[in-house]
């Protein structure tokens, strides 16, 4: 595999990713600061392009409808993805009730 081609699936499992963990912070229909934070630096970091970056705080301040996130991509880096879901949910330093039973869903549909 070329490195343009493991950079380019690298983006898409981390745009994925991302919309993953945007289903993740609007669980309990609140998007703390942190979260936030955390997953635009998230997405910095992964490479998304600027105009994904901008959908990103879109989806997050409620202005954009949340995209669904393909699955089927994400089931083969399943440990990856709980693990990066985990680590979103503490970054508020607190796991609501809803947020748990995602992970709980989340493990079950990456199975």
């Amino acid at each position: 595999m070329s490195s343009d081609s493991s950079t380019a699936t690298s983006r898409a499992f981390a745009l994925e990713l991302v919309k993953l963990l945007l289903q993740v912070v609007w669980a309990d229909h609140d998007v703390a600061p942190a979260e936030a934070e955390a997953l635009l630096g998230f997405a910095r970091r992964s490479g998304l392009s600027d105009e994904e970056q901008r959908s990103l705080a879109a989806m997050l301040s409620g202005r954009e409808p949340l995209a669904p996130p393909n699955l089927g991509l994400l089931k083969a880096r399943r440990t990856e993805v709980l693990r990066s879901v985990k680590q979103l949910l503490l970054v508020d330093l607190e796991i609501a009730e809803e947020e748990d039973e995602l992970l709980g869903q989340i493990a079950a549909l990456l199975s």
